[in-house]
């Protein structure tokens, strides 16, 4: 019977509330004991809500590689819920579903800078490449480029083909 509950509570979606809770502990402390449980809630929300649009790929999550040490693993997955976590916070406040690689980009980097302080010897070149180009000033270019990219495949795919 508890299983049951147990099963019938994870079918319910993730709420706006929910993931703004879970959001508030992932830009609080990445490395909290809380941030794993928060971080699946903030990608399940990205996964299941009609309210966000996230696009997924090297050009938005270039740290994320399969074949990283455990450890080094389990940072890269925090790194990635934080990029969900400034992305959807973005779109919430919007109140509107699009894509929002600087805002994600943002929140690695500051969640980033908070594992370096407890795990000084965990630098992840792809996420330095970030804050080099916001130090110089050229990260929301980039973001702007790709969402334009975006926007032009999505225009493609939408357009229907030529019948002979």
């Amino acid at each position: 019977m508890l299983s049951f509950a147990l099963a019938s509570a994870q079918a319910e979606p993730v709420t706006r509330r929910e993931v703004l809770a879970a959001i508030a502990v992932l830009e609080n402390d990445v490395t909290s004991a809380e941030a794993f449980g928060a971080a699946a809630t903030v990608a399940r929300f990205g996964q299941e809500s009609d309210d966000v649009l996230i696009t997924v790929g090297v050009e938005t999550l270039p740290w994320v590689q399969a074949d990283a040490p455990e450890a080094e693993a389990k940072v890269r997955a925090l790194l990635m819920a934080a990029y969900f976590a400034g992305d959807i916070k973005s779109q919430l406040e919007k109140h509107r579903p699009v894509d929002d690689p600087y805002s994600g980009w943002l929140s690695v980097i500051k969640a980033y800078r908070q594992i370096l302080k407890k795990q000084p010897e965990m630098v992840i070149p792809e996420v330095e490449d970030l804050v080099r180009k916001e130090k110089a000033g050229t990260l929301k270019r980039q973001a702007d480029e790709l969402r334009k990219q975006q926007d032009q495949e999505q225009q493609r795919e939408r357009r229907p083909t030529n019948m002979i």
